[in-house]
């Protein structure tokens, strides 16, 4: 039978499959091996978890406890240790907990704990400003042309806008209103150049100070914030700059 087999399959231009005529031979007469070479190599070849089983039965744990061994516990893939899913699993629930932060926290990344040790300087900066702003108000009636008077305007116009926002960021940090108020501002009886020039002075010193304040704190909202005001600031003192160039 199994050089008939043989020849069948050579004529069909296949080649010989000895390990399925061995499989045949071993359910028609057990007891003989016409294809030895086939059955020692398959006997090498038994896997490795059927030698854990021989090997795990000699010391009596079950085929079911070895089974068990090979088997990834529920929720854990093959390859994935218990402790790696309960780190996986911590992660996910810190990076979730995370996201579902409220944007008012008690500690908030912005206009937090970082500025608390500069809200007095928040506090003199609005103040000044309002103080600022009254005074380009009142200048602008001693401006000599209709365009200087209108730029002095618009610069009061600017430094409140920064006494309100000054105030904003204060309330950010401590949950309290600032009440700056209206300032009082008499101009001295000074000639109007020499108006224009303390007021460029005190521009770019206002401009200094929160660069210098910006570089004081940690927190990065606050820091952005009297960065611009100082930018501002030196605009201010080009702008005065500007209207002393246009005079005669």
């Amino acid at each position: 039978m199994a050089n008939a087999t043989y020849s069948q399959n050579d004529s069909l231009g296949g080649a010989p499959d000895y390990a399925r005529y061995d499989r045949i031979w071993q359910r028609v007469a057990p007891a003989l091996d016409p294809y030895p070479q086939v059955r020692a190599a398959n006997q090498k070849a038994v896997p490795a978890m059927a030698m854990t089983m021989q090997q795990s039965a000699a010391v009596g744990e079950t085929e079911q406890t070895v089974q068990n061994r090979y088997t990834a516990p529920g929720g854990q893939t093959e390859g994935q240790t218990a402790a790696s899913v309960t780190q996986t699993g911590g992660t996910d629930a810190s990076v979730e907990a995370q996201l579902q932060l409220p944007g008012a926290s008690a500690d908030p990344c912005c206009m937090g704990s970082e500025a608390q040790d500069l809200t007095m300087v928040v506090e003199g900066f609005a103040q000044e400003e309002a103080a600022d702003a009254a005074s380009y108000t009142q200048l602008a009636r001693l401006a000599p042309g209709r365009n200087q008077a209108m730029a002095l305007r618009q610069m009061g116009r600017d430094a409140q806008r920064r006494a309100q926002e000054l105030a904003a960021a204060y309330y950010l940090i401590t949950g309290a209103p600032l009440q700056y108020g209206a300032a009082s501002v008499v101009l001295p009886r000074l000639p109007y150049r020499e108006l224009l020039r303390r007021s460029y002075h005190a521009a770019a010193c206002n401009g200094l100070n929160y660069a210098r304040a910006a570089d004081a704190t940690m927190d990065i909202c606050l820091q952005r914030l009297l960065q611009r005001f100082s930018n501002e600031s030196y605009a201010a003192a080009d702008r005065l700059l500007l209207l002393l160039s246009q005079l005669s």
